[in-house]
């Protein structure tokens, strides 16, 4: 069998192309040609939708969807865009040379794929998150004319709410799936409203590689150990807040894995980390503190001792169902750094640094079942 994924590999952040990877691993370990379908979106269409989605609001006076401020913006587009951190961007293209690709394929060119591969798969990432960018019927294989080639592989919408003017076309293209499969307990019930269908919620592609696969992209590099790794996938000053105090209680030296744009950090900070020496960073760590839903991931696979905030005010509060989902997964809900509310009615800390520590032996022993509920879910989809 020949499975061509489509997914978001190009993008520079580490959970997509580490995901994209792990997935393409696993299904050539089955037994099949796998390639990732090198699929070309126009990206800059979908930042100038963003800006387009926060005048529009401003001007009728409803909620910011896109609830970025206009330098974080600013950042997002130098930052994802034009790639201006060209030492990063380099070491993205180098990892990226572990993936097969298809030729390369464009919205007019994507459907002469049809006769190359037995199946397509969908995923994972937010690859039916129309709530971020226009909505590409591609990544819901609208390509594909045979139904009983197409498949999903731990898709998210990252949404809660599918806006009506998609609701058909979520609709139709969902219902034309053989095979169904999401990241999260949301992703499910969503599918469900919109096709009556029950979606399997398989484990992230990441956490089907064991810690020993990802450890083995990272030999010959080193990282300092015994540091409190902070990764933000956006910046957080209840986050740092934590972060410090933590390392105030530990005695133990912070490290940045960015440098949040426009602010003063006076941490140490690594502006230049790739995917494989991000693995090292996050494998080597005493502690991890994110507010990413990967950053989460790679610490329960690593077995790293973590905090984990959900941004709740920021457009990843609508993708907060991943998070929890994980948290609830493993039963680490109490790693949630989290605000209460004060007497006055504003939200205080309340960091919770008495909780114990992660019983990786109970976690370990989840993650194996959960791993081969997924992995069968893969066979039957990869049958011949």
């Amino acid at each position: 069998m020949k499975v061509g994924i489509i997914t978001f590999h190009k993008v520079n952040n580490y959970g997509a192309v580490l995901q994209a990877y792990a997935l393409q691993k696993t299904i050539r370990r089955l037994g099949c040609e796998c390639d990732i379908i090198d699929y070309n979106r126009k990206s800059l269409r979908d930042v100038l939708l963003w800006q387009k989605n926060k005048i529009k609001g401003f001007l009728k006076g409803t909620p910011d969807r896109q609830s970025y401020s206009n330098m974080e913006f600013l950042n997002m587009v130098l930052t994802t865009v034009f790639f201006n951190n060209r030492a990063v961007a380099e070491k993205f293209a180098s990892f990226r040379k572990r993936l097969d690709l298809s030729r390369a394929v464009d919205s007019g060119t994507v459907e002469e794929l049809n006769e190359e591969y037995d199946l397509f798969i969908s995923g994972s990432d937010q690859v039916w998150n129309c709530g971020r960018v226009i909505l590409d019927k591609n990544y819901l294989l609208g390509f594909v004319k045979d139904s009983r080639k197409k498949g999903s592989y731990g898709a998210s919408f990252g949404i809660k709410k599918i806006p009506k003017k998609y609701l058909w076309d979520y609709k139709k293209l969902l219902s034309g799936f053989e095979y169904l499969s999401v990241r999260e307990e949301a992703g499910a019930k969503l599918t469900r409203r919109l096709t009556g269908r029950e979606a399997l919620v398989v484990l992230d592609p990441t956490l089907l590689l064991r810690k020993e696969d990802w450890a083995a992209l990272t030999a010959g590099k080193s990282a300092k150990e015994d540091v409190i790794i902070v990764y933000m996938l956006e910046y957080s000053e209840n986050l740092l807040r934590f972060a410090r105090e933590l390392s105030r209680r530990v005695n133990c030296p912070i490290r940045l894995l960015n440098k949040p744009f426009n602010r003063r950090i006076k941490e140490e900070c690594r502006t230049d980390v790739g995917p494989a020496e991000w693995l090292l960073e996050l494998k080597n760590a005493r502690y991890v503190i994110t507010n990413s839903f990967h950053g989460v991931a790679f610490s329960i696979n690593f077995n790293r001792s973590f905090y984990v905030e959900i941004a709740e005010e920021r457009i990843r509060g609508a993708m907060a169902s991943r998070i929890e989902h994980i948290l609830k997964t493993f039963g680490l809900e109490d790693r949630l750094i989290t605000k209460e509310e004060g007497s006055s009615g504003n939200k205080k800390e309340n960091f919770r640094f008495g909780v114990p520590d992660v019983d990786y032996n109970r976690v370990n022993k989840k993650l194996e079942e959960l791993r081969g509920d997924s992995m069968e879910y893969l066979r039957k989809m990869l049958v011949c």
